[in-house]
């Protein structure tokens, strides 16, 4: 039963802000019909603090701005060890940007995910954690191709859409997107770029280039107290070096007037896509899976994504992923929905003869207490000169040994 939390105005406008990322807010009011554009910037305002929706976000197009090719790899792992033992161990492997805890069994899960410049590397630092004992079992997906987000429909026609997707229609003929990024555009990202990119990723300031500008001047400032004082205290001559160097990248202040040319230039180079994140209910309310399905064809794989939550009161994103260990590619859909769906899931997707191999993951309650994320890593790993990202999978490497080898001495110590 649809939870009557909202007038038709609301969905409305929650639709078209999902629809048309780009509408301002007087084209927003004038096709709600609300009487002040003011009382719909007072309404975004009370819908974003019911969780209705996060954003915007900029995402950019990886295929433009990098020479090399950049990927996303999708990590599932189960351990017996604890949330907070595990996750500060991976995340000394540096182009982390999420990790989702996955409802549990006899072990406890994550799917995590990273940027990924050399996905053998990467597998390495997992081989060396499982062999250590650390994880009893990992798989990597490696997505190559770009999400595609697709917002809940609330309203057909002034009907109220339907909250659960039509299981018997998923191969039905549908509007299937480009999902490859695009080709290089032959940029280079200067620090400012870089910078913004960062900041729109995870759209802080919600996208405002004031607020950024303001906000990464207020970072900058205490980020040069801090190594100042760290540089009072430090006696390694070496160390006194890394971060003299690191205070004098600090140098000069962030300027709104960079900001916008820069901006300006990654949007005629159709560099960023501007995004909201639409939720089908309040967001603590909605229940989240990340499902891999395979059917008998590629073709067939992508209607059953597209299908899913289209014209239904569902938010998704879907993309294509390939398992680095079988190479068997799989569609993704990352689903937030009622909170009851998955009840109905597993046993719906069963009965459609065509997918022949489905994972489904569950994400544990929102807000997840053993969530965490972070936005796109780029300072020091890409390279300006020959416009390529980088990641120094061999120093994270160390990091993860030397941080396990710390552990184990805190163990023994406490033990005694």
């Amino acid at each position: 039963m649809v939870r009557r939390d909202l007038s038709k105005r609301e969905k409305h406008l929650l639709q078209l802000m999902g629809e048309q990322p780009y509408m301002t807010n007087e084209e927003l009011c004038e096709r709600t019909g609300y009487k002040y554009t003011e009382y719909v910037s007072t309404l975004q305002r009370k819908l974003r603090q019911m969780g209705y929706f996060d954003g915007p976000l900029m995402y950019p197009d990886l295929g433009r701005i990098f020479k090399n090719k950049v990927t996303r790899i999708h990590a599932f792992i189960m351990f017996d060890t604890s949330y907070d033992y595990v996750r500060p161990l991976i995340q000394e492997i540096d182009c982390w940007f999420t990790f989702f805890p996955l409802e549990e069994g006899i072990f406890r899960k994550y799917l995590i995910s990273f940027m990924n410049t050399d996905t053998e590397k990467l597998e390495e630092i997992f081989d060396y954690l499982k062999e250590k004992g650390v994880i009893r079992y990992y798989h990597l997906f490696e997505q190559e191709h770009a999400w595609k987000v697709i917002n809940p429909t609330f309203l057909i026609d002034s009907t109220e859409a339907p909250i659960w997707p039509d299981f018997d229609h998923l191969l039905e003929d549908v509007p299937v997107p480009d999902l490859r990024y695009g080709s290089f555009s032959n940029i280079s990202l200067s620090k400012t770029a870089q910078i913004l990119i960062e900041w729109l990723w995870a759209g802080r300031g919600e996208c405002d280039l004031k607020k950024i500008v303001r906000t990464e001047m207020e970072y900058q400032e205490n980020r040069k107290k801090e190594l100042q004082e760290i540089l009072i205290k430090e006696k390694n001559e070496k160390r006194k070096k890394e971060i003299k160097k690191d205070l004098k990248k600090l140098e000069g202040e962030p300027l709104l007037k960079d900001f916008r040319e820069t901006y300006q230039k990654l949007f005629e180079h159709g560099v960023l896509e501007k995004t909201y994140y639409i939720y089908p209910f309040p967001r603590s309310e909605c229940s989240t899976f990340w499902i891999f399905l395979r059917c008998g064809s590629t073709k067939d794989t992508k209607r059953v994504i597209f299908n899913f939550g289209r014209n239904k009161r569902i938010f998704t994103r879907v993309s294509l992923i390939r398992s680095v260990e079988t190479g068997e590619w799989f569609g993704t859909i990352f689903v937030t929905g009622d909170p009851f769906l998955g009840i109905e899931l597993i046993a719906a997707l069963d009965r459609c003869p065509e997918i022949e191999d489905r994972k489904l993951f569950p994400v544990r309650s929102y807000p997840p207490s053993h969530f965490a994320s972070q936005t796109i890593s780029l300072e020091g790993y890409y390279h300006q000169k020959i416009r390529t990202l980088r990641y120094h999978y061999d120093i994270f490497s160390e990091r993860v040994k030397q941080k396990l080898e710390e552990d184990k001495s805190v163990e023994s110590e406490k033990r005694s």
